[in-house]
C-alpha cells in the first residue's frame, strides 16, 4: 500500500468513525429526551386520544384545558412547597457535612482512611427497598421509646435524604478538595489563620463550583424522589412526586392532567440547572483532575 493510498484509509476510517460516534450519540439523546417530549406532548392531548384510537407522535387536538383543570384536581402548591422545602433543608444539612467531611478525607491521613472512604461510596450500591422497612420500624420504635414522631413529619423524611446524600457528597467534595492546593492553606496558617478559617476563606470560596454541583445533585435527588416519600412522607408534608400520583384513581386515571402537571413541575428544576449550569460543569471538571 503506497503512502497516499495508507492516508486515504486512515482518513476514511477517521471519517467512519466520527460519523458512528454522532450516530451514537444521536441515538443516545433521542432516547433520553423522548419520555420529555412524549410527557409534553401528551399533556396538550384529550383522555380519549391518551388512551383510545391509534397512537400518534405528532397528531394533537392542542387541548390546553389539561393546564387549567390540574389545579383543581390536586393541590399540586402545596405539595411543590413541601418538596421545595424538604429536598433544600436536605440540601443544606448535607453540604454542611460534606465539606467537614470531604475535607478531612482530603487533608488527613489516619488509619482505615482508604477502607472508610470505599464504605462511604459503597454504601450508594445498597438498594433502597432494602434499607426501606428497616428504616420505618427503627422510626416506629424511636417514636415508641422517645415520643418523638418522625414518620411523616419533616424532620423524619429529611433525615431520611440526609443519611443516603451525605456519603456520596463527601466522596464528590472530596475530589474537588483535591485540586486544591495544600500550599494555599499553608500560607493562609502562616498569616495567621487556624485551620477552620483557612477552610472556610480559601478552601470553600475555591471550591465553590463543586460545591454547586454537588448541591445541585443533593437538590435534585431529595426533590424527585419516591420511594421513602411514598411510605414516610404522607399527610401534610407530601411532596411533589408523591402528590402527582393523586391524579390516578380507582375509576379513572386523569393522564391528561397528570401529564401536565408534570410539565409544570419539570420547568423550575431545568431553570434552576440553567441558571447554575456553568458552575456546575465547571465543578464536574474540575472533580476529575487532580493537581
Amino acid at each position: 500500500m503506497t503512502p497516499d493510498e495508507w492516508a486515504l484509509s486512515e482518513a476514511t476510517k477517521d471519517r467512519l468513525f466520527a460519523l458512528a460516534s454522532k450516530g451514537l450519540l444521536l441515538t443516545i439523546l433521542i432516547w433520553a429526551l423522548f419520555p420529555i417530549y412524549w410527557m409534553v406532548f401528551n399533556s396538550f392531548r384529550t383522555r380519549f386520544e391518551i388512551v383510545g384510537g391509534d397512537p400518534s407522535f405528532t397528531e394533537t387536538s392542542f387541548h390546553y384545558q389539561n393546564y387549567i383543570d390540574m389545579w383543581s384536581r390536586v393541590d399540586l402548591i402545596e405539595y411543590f412547597m413541601n418538596s421545595l422545602i424538604i429536598a433544600s433543608v436536605t440540601t443544606a444539612i448535607a453540604l454542611c457535612i460534606a465539606c467537614l467531611g470531604g475535607y478531612a478525607f482530603s487533608r488527613y491521613r489516619f488509619p482505615g482512611r482508604r477502607y472508610v472512604g470505599a464504605s462511604l461510596i459503597g454504601t450508594q450500591l445498597i438498594p433502597g427497598i432494602l434499607i426501606l422497612l428497616p428504616m420505618f420500624m427503627l422510626f416506629r420504635t424511636f417514636h415508641d421509646t422517645v415520643g418523638v414522631q418522625l414518620i411523616n413529619t419533616y424532620q423524619g423524611i429529611i433525615f431520611v435524604y440526609t443519611t443516603f446524600a451525605v456519603p456520596f457528597a463527601i466522596w464528590m467534595l472530596r475530589g474537588f478538595f483535591d485540586t486544591i492546593p495544600a500550599s494555599l492553606e499553608e500560607a493562609a496558617r502562616v498569616d495567621g489563620c487556624t485551620r477552620f478559617q483557612a477552610l472556610v476563606r480559601i478552601v470553600l470560596p475555591l471550591a465553590a463550583p463543586g460545591i454547586a454541583a454537588t448541591g445541585m445533585f443533593v437538590f435534585l435527588v431529595a426533590f424527585n424522589e419516591v420511594l421513602f416519600a411514598s411510605v414516610m412522607a404522607r399527610g401534610d408534608v407530601t411532596p411533589l412526586s408523591i402528590g402527582i400520583q393523586q391524579f390516578m384513581e380507582r375509576d379513572q386515571n386523569y393522564w391528561g392532567e397528570m401529564m401536565a402537571a408534570s410539565t409544570v413541575a419539570t420547568v423550575p428544576i431545568l431553570l434552576l440547572f440553567v441558571l447554575f449550569q456553568k458552575p456546575i460543569v465547571k465543578g464536574l471538571t474540575e472533580g476529575g483532575v487532580k493537581q
